[in-house]
């Protein structure tokens, strides 16, 4: 999962233990599904310690008239309790007493009740209803809320909600906030495809730029289709929107966000993207060289490579030769994976002797597993970019 994915969890988390996200911050680097199982354990954890009061109490209530039990709720309990109360009880019990309780305690005990147990409740109240404490959770700005149940509700009740929401800021902040991340591409395909633009186009705007990791993380945890089909949305704007996204992407290191995004572009919008000025100077390349080894991305990275001009690949050799020979490692053992031989070793070509003897030192315990044709094309290849003028490879038999 992505960086922006782990932020997100990571501000869910703050929330829940009652702290600040930045004095969790150090949790960041993990992955964001380690970071959701924790968080689940923790409230799980939380319920079990009033595991048999609330139990108690649903006992009593599936014998009160639901008038009653809502009273109950609102003078006795509260919106914690009521929060748990309801995990205990069957989804029409709880949509029954729901119906009398007002708007506004409704909305404190949405912001508290657990989504795992919530989409027969969600399917059994009235959309007016819904649609009421959406709009104050939205005037709350309580986007945490909003994320986790709206990739539960119904279609037309998600359309219905959207058009009641006239800041396309809002609908990014509720998407970064989703709990079913495996549901964005389908909520995005709901919606007007006019505001998914509006809401792509505001890396435009300069005064909207905090929202703009945002909507990277809309397209980091999106299908590769719907990359492919916003990122050159964005990239369509003009060489000054790519170099602002280069600049979001550098100051909040995001590029293991971003990097995923350009490899699904087509052809000839990565070799445009790569080749942007921006993207050259060292300080940059590091850092994308650093979330490239953190995720595992060099088979991405190769493959932009692969259009690169001669100023970009001299700079990426730049870097490479002040990296560790592991870094090195991992990018033959990606272009022996996924025969991308030719950007790596234009690029290895660049390098000290010592670096590239250190690139036929890597490769030297892959070539037995080799079959004659491959090897023979490996050997051209080094001859050709004067890596080994004379390779000693092994042959096999």
């Amino acid at each position: 999962m992505s960086r922006l994915s782990s932020q997100a969890e990571v501000i869910k988390l703050g929330r829940l233990l009652g702290v600040s996200p930045a004095q969790l911050e150090f949790l960041t680097d993990l992955p964001s599904g380690s970071l959701h199982h924790f968080r689940t354990a923790i409230s799980d954890q939380l319920f079990d310690e009033q595991r048999e009061l609330i139990q108690a109490m649903a006992a009593l209530t599936r014998w009160l008239p639901s008038w009653l039990a809502a009273l109950l709720a609102r003078y006795w309990l509260g919106a914690t309790l009521t929060a748990r109360l309801a995990s205990e009880l069957p989804a029409w019990r709880v949509a029954a007493i729901a119906r009398y309780l007002p708007k506004d305690f409704m909305t404190n005990i949405a912001e508290r009740l657990d989504p795992r147990g919530a989409r027969e409740l969600l399917y059994l109240l009235p959309a007016a209803q819904i649609a009421e404490i959406m709009q104050i959770l939205l005037a709350r700005r309580d986007y945490i809320t909003l994320g986790r149940f709206v990739a539960l509700l119904p279609d037309a009740v998600v359309s219905e909600l959207a058009a009641h929401i006239p800041d396309e800021g809002d609908l990014i902040q509720i998407v970064f906030f989703i709990e079913s991340r495996h549901r964005i591409d389908h909520l995005i395909r709901v919606l007007p495809r006019e505001r998914i633009e509006r809401a792509m186009l505001m890396v435009c705007d300069t005064e909207r730029r905090p929202l703009w990791p945002h909507i990277l993380s809309l397209l980091a945890n999106s299908s590769y289709g719907l990359k492919r089909e916003l990122g050159e949305l964005v990239a369509s704007q003009g060489e000054d929107v790519l170099n602002a996204v280069v600049h979001a992407a550098q100051e909040e290191d995001l590029w293991e966000d971003l990097l995923p995004v350009v490899a699904c572009l087509s052809p000839e919008v990565q070799r445009h993207v790569v080749n942007l000025a921006s993207l050259q100077v060292p300080e940059v390349l590091q850092r994308i060289l650093i979330a490239t080894e953190r995720k595992g991305l060099w088979t991405a990275m190769l493959a932009l490579a692969e259009y690169m001009n001669e100023a970009g690949r001299e700079a990426l050799a730049a870097v490479l030769a002040e990296a560790e020979n592991s870094m090195l490692e991992r990018a033959c053992y990606a272009a022996l994976l996924s025969a991308q031989w030719n950007p790596l070793l234009d690029i290895a070509r660049r390098l000290s002797p010592a670096k590239r003897q250190a690139c036929l030192d890597i490769l030297d315990p892959y070539l037995t597993t080799l079959d004659q044709e491959t090897l023979s094309h490996l050997r051209d290849l080094l001859a050709h970019y004067g890596i080994a003028q004379q390779p000693t490879l092994p042959t096999t038999n």
